[in-house]
């Protein structure tokens, strides 16, 4: 679960340097393309109070040399999005908990091979 923990922090802080290992390229184009337009239009999405409630694997599969899984996470947490010059909140709530459920799928070359994070779909 570590990983999921490190991903939010990089999001949050709009830096993926220290995630360029654990993320497929087209997460990684995927990511700092929304990180992009939250810098170009001054904003930060925060994400904070992160409380896991489960993960659980729901597919586990080999296909095309490559092992495959995917985690049901689901937590409660504080999301929202405040202006980076103002600090003054935009979308959503620093008060009010919200439900997240996303499966995130991992994918790695068959063997003892890192995990790298490919796709998240939202439940």
């Amino acid at each position: 679960m570590d990983i999921f923990f490190r991903i939010q922090a990089a999001w949050m802080n709009r830096d993926l340097s220290s995630l360029t290992p654990l993320l497929s390229d087209e997460m990684k184009t995927i990511f700092q393309a929304d990180i992009d337009t939250h810098k170009r239009e001054k904003k930060i999405n925060r994400i904070e109070n992160i409380a896991v409630r489960t993960v659980e694997i729901t597919e586990a599969w080999q296909e095309s040399g490559q092992d495959l899984i995917t985690a049901r996470f689901y937590a409660n947490l504080l999301d929202y999005t405040v202006d980076d010059s103002t600090g003054e909140v935009i979308t959503g709530s620093k008060t009010e908990p919200v439900k997240f459920e996303e499966y995130w799928t991992f994918t790695r070359p068959v063997g003892n091979n890192l995990w790298k994070l490919s796709a998240i779909t939202q439940g």
